[in-house]
């Protein structure tokens, strides 16, 4: 089943030449994730999309329903941990 949030990286060309790519393999190693799996606790899923109409602002995810452009590990780091609360 789906964690109670679900997170969404953008894996489309736009993201990946931001960086995406390689922004997703961190966030899936520290996490311990694969795509389409989910946190032990049940707190955070983690889904590939492809687009989110985003492309200006890649890379680009999305938390529930809340968009975020231009991550960094940092961001991308923060988004998660608003998933935690």
């Amino acid at each position: 089943p789906a964690g109670r949030h679900v997170l969404k990286i953008c894996r489309a060309e736009a993201c990946q030449s931001m960086g995406g790519e390689t922004l997703a393999d961190g966030l899936r190693a520290a996490l311990g994730l694969d795509w389409h799996e989910t946190t032990a606790d049940g707190r955070l899923t983690l889904e590939p999309v492809y687009c989110l109409g985003l492309c200006s602002c890649a890379p680009a995810a999305m938390l529930d329903d809340a968009l975020y452009g231009r991550l960094d590990e940092a961001t991308l780091r923060d988004v998660v941990a608003e998933a935690g609360q």
